[in-house]
């Protein structure tokens, strides 16, 4: 079985259901998530374009549609710790890791983050692409970290027991949050970048320190953080990544972030053209992840490796960072 350490599903059903349908889970994911024998999964809530721009709203959006999709759907449970996720499996649901993909929605108030904490967030990264409040994205002004205010942010973070993540930041605010300490950082849905040079992707120093900090590092199955040649955007490509970091920084570090997003339509990020358009190819949905396991078989990891790499290491991290 499988833990994926990201996705966006909650932005799915949020696009579905203020249009006005329901039970979005049950009727558009959980059957594939099923088939790809994903038993769980840290799904975020992510202020996209063209919502943006007023972050602060979409964050109530989102919400707001969790609220009421988790209160309808009986096979998928929120769980906030642990303990909840042992009772979730032994019940046999889906069980959900809610995270933060981004902080923009908070603006200056930190104060919120309380809010987010009670509504059952246990995961935040400061931010997705963007420049905010807090601190600089991958695509943001590079000569700009972590601001006064994001250092708080951290801090608080930590001394809340939630887990950090530095996926999408950009270097400096990473090396930024890596100065304050204080717990584990992980990076959910970043690949190598001595593999892919891409603003997304970790460098051998960042994954050291990951390493050293107790976190995990996330393989992302987005092609362009795989491979510049279009034709090595392959799950054997992706597999090069998982073999590099393992050697790098050791298998008990690594982890799945699949980051499949094949679902999002013309709503988010720019309008992604359906399976197999920004997957690698051979992981058009997340139903296809047995297929990558056997590859990875094939490819020397062990079965007791795999078990850490799938799900191990992700529930390890809950049960020291959450408890």
């Amino acid at each position: 079985m499988v833990f994926d350490g990201h996705s966006d599903i909650f932005t799915d059903v949020t696009v579905r259901r203020m249009k006005g349908e329901t039970q979005v889970l049950k009727n558009h994911h959980l059957p594939r998530l099923k088939q790809g024998k994903i038993e769980g999964s840290c799904f975020v809530l992510w202020i996209d374009p063209p919502y943006d721009a007023d972050p602060s709203k979409r964050l109530g959006e989102l919400m707001q549609c969790i609220r009421d999709e988790m209160a309808e759907c009986e096979e998928a449970v929120i769980v906030r710790n642990y303990k909840e996720i042992e009772e979730a499996k032994k019940a046999g649901k889906f069980y959900i890791l809610a995270g933060m993909e981004g902080l923009s929605g908070i603006g200056k108030d930190l104060d919120k983050i309380d809010e987010l904490y009670d509504f059952g967030v246990r995961h935040a990264m400061l931010t997705w692409n963007e420049q905010n409040d807090l601190a600089t994205g991958a695509k943001a002004d590079p000569n700009r970290g972590l601001t006064e205010l994001g250092r708080r942010a951290v801090r608080k973070l930590h001394d809340k027991h939630m887990i950090v993540d530095v996926s999408h930041t950009n270097e400096r605010t990473f090396w930024d949050m890596a100065k304050i300490g204080g717990g584990p950082l992980m990076a959910s849905h970043s690949n190598a970048w001595t593999l892919r040079n891409h603003v997304r992707n970790l460098t051998d120093c960042q994954l050291l320190e990951i390493r050293d900090t107790k976190g995990i590092v996330g393989l992302n199955v987005f092609n362009e953080l795989v491979a510049e040649n279009k034709a090595d955007r392959t799950v054997e490509g992706l597999i090069r990544h998982a073999d590099y970091i393992a050697e790098k920084i050791g298998v008990e570090y690594l982890t799945m972030g699949f980051d499949f997003c094949e679902f999002l339509g013309d709503e988010a990020a720019g309008a992604f053209a359906g399976p197999g358009s920004i997957n690698v190819f051979g992981l058009d949905d997340c139903s296809h992840v047995p297929f990558m396991i056997e590859k990875m078989k094939k490819a020397g990891f062990s079965d007791k490796e795999l078990e850490m790499i799938c799900t191990g290491n992700w529930i390890e991290l809950i049960r020291r960072v959450i408890g």
